[in-house]
């Protein structure tokens, strides 16, 4: 299997060494077929752990982190991470601040929902945006404030905006 080394060495050697790709298989010992994929820039898979680490410092700590984070507490007194670090250091807690800080963004990304869009289609001269606002002009050679209605429509040029 090709790691991010050898696919750097052999887009080296194709663009700025100008070797052929006949030239880099033998020299690298991965077949032609191989050289041209990495050559064709397909974007490579990302490297996904087949099984959790363990963790053997901060494993027996984890339940005590879901708890502190499950409590029902006002918007402005939940826990931050630097707090629950304190916490679980006062009951024994070895590890670091960063691998709870690591577990805390591990969780939030499984518990987020994914953003949705919902594609917005107008018919020709049926919607429009509409704002107020002021702007400051010159007008008979003063500087005034001058109130300004502002519409669009959502629908230009025969073109959805």
């Amino acid at each position: 299997m090709l790691n991010e080394f050898d696919r750097e060495r052999i887009r080296r050697g194709f663009y700025v060494e100008k070797k052929s790709i006949y030239r880099l298989a033998k020299e690298t010992g991965y077949s032609h077929q191989t050289i041209e994929k990495v050559l064709s820039d397909a974007p490579t898979k990302p490297y996904q752990l087949t099984r959790p680490k363990p963790a053997p410092v901060f494993g027996p700590y984890q339940a005590r982190v879901d708890a502190l984070l499950e409590e029902k507490m006002p918007h402005k007194q939940r826990y931050t991470a630097h707090k629950i670090f304190e916490i679980i250091q006062q009951e024994g807690y070895q590890g670091s601040e960063s691998r709870v800080r690591q577990y805390l963004s591990s969780r939030k990304k499984a518990n987020q929902t994914p953003e949705v869009f919902l594609p917005l289609e107008f018919e020709p001269g049926c919607d429009a945006q509409v704002d107020w606002g002021e702007a400051v002009v010159e007008l008979s050679g003063k500087r005034q404030k001058v109130p300004f209605f502002l519409m669009r429509l959502c629908y230009v040029n025969g073109q959805p905006f």
